[in-house]
């Protein structure tokens, strides 16, 4: 008897522990919660991201460019962010470095290099994303500003909470998921014309902090769409600054990166 009620007791445990991971974060319920205390809560779940290690497949849908991508992605709070990526067949095709002052962009199958300032850097793209620097980095971590945002309504949509407001020229909607009480998606209007579309999905528990492994972002007037599959995800580990270091063959060639602002390299 003694060893019925020890396996009922660990069944129990089990079971309790089964509901408490698995029960939402919050109530669906906007009179149980003020969208200040949501909003804080993503961004101290946000801010609990110091560093990043995993692999991911990056597909890239736009005019210009059509493809699909593997990465490394290597990222470490406020100083260092490295992708290496490759192509079919694993042959590497890219690496960038951002650093805090520079960055360092090395093109494997050209055989060239490119270095400057992260400062004239930021807004400029690369491996044919349809994306600035600046927002690149957004995905990558799934990170989305939410300071000094005026709130317009806050209610239920789509079984989720849903969030408008507004930051300087741009209007935000937000639908967060109350399971995790993160981000699912978050569009940007500018004059009523849809800015970029961010959605986040497929959310695992790493280190206690609910991350996604899918992240989409798409602008429906340029016809640009990239979309993030991540594998293998290592949060807040530390990293050997061995990882950021690129190995530049002696013979690349050293390019001025600005000679032409439009180019994608």
């Amino acid at each position: 008897m003694k060893i019925i009620k020890m396996r009922a007791g660990i069944f129990l445990l089990s079971l309790t522990i089964f509901i408490a991971c698995s029960s939402p974060r919050y109530t669906l319920d906007t009179s149980k919660i003020t969208f200040n205390d949501i909003l804080d809560s993503i961004v101290r779940e946000q801010d609990q991201i110091k560093s990043l290690e995993a692999t991911s497949r990056i597909s890239v849908d736009s005019p210009e460019f059509s493809g699909t991508f593997f990465a490394e992605v290597i990222y470490l709070e406020q100083d260092s962010l490295l992708i290496s990526v490759s192509g079919p067949f694993g042959i590497q095709a890219g690496t960038l470095f951002i650093g805090k002052e520079r960055f360092i962009f090395y093109n494997q199958i050209a055989n060239k290099f490119y270095n400057g300032s992260v400062y004239e850097f930021k807004d400029k793209k690369f491996f044919q994303f349809p994306l600035s620097l600046s927002e690149l980095m957004k995905i990558l971590v799934a990170k989305e500003t939410l300071t000094s945002m005026k709130i317009h309504d806050f209610t239920i949509k789509d079984k989720m909470f849903y969030i408008l407001a507004e930051k300087g020229d741009s209007e935000y909607q937000m639908w967060i998921d109350h399971k995790t009480g993160r981000i699912k998606k978050i569009t940007s209007l500018v004059g009523g014309q849809i800015h970029f579309i961010r959605e986040y999905d497929d959310f695992i528990k790493v280190m206690g902090i609910n991350f996604p492994r899918k992240i989409i972002m798409t602008r429906p007037k340029e016809k640009q769409a990239v979309s993030l599959y991540y594998t293998n995800i290592v949060l807040n580990k530390d990293i050997d600054k061995e990882k950021f270091v690129i190995n530049v063959s002696d013979r690349a060639e050293q390019m001025d990166f600005f000679l032409n602002n439009e180019t994608r390299y």
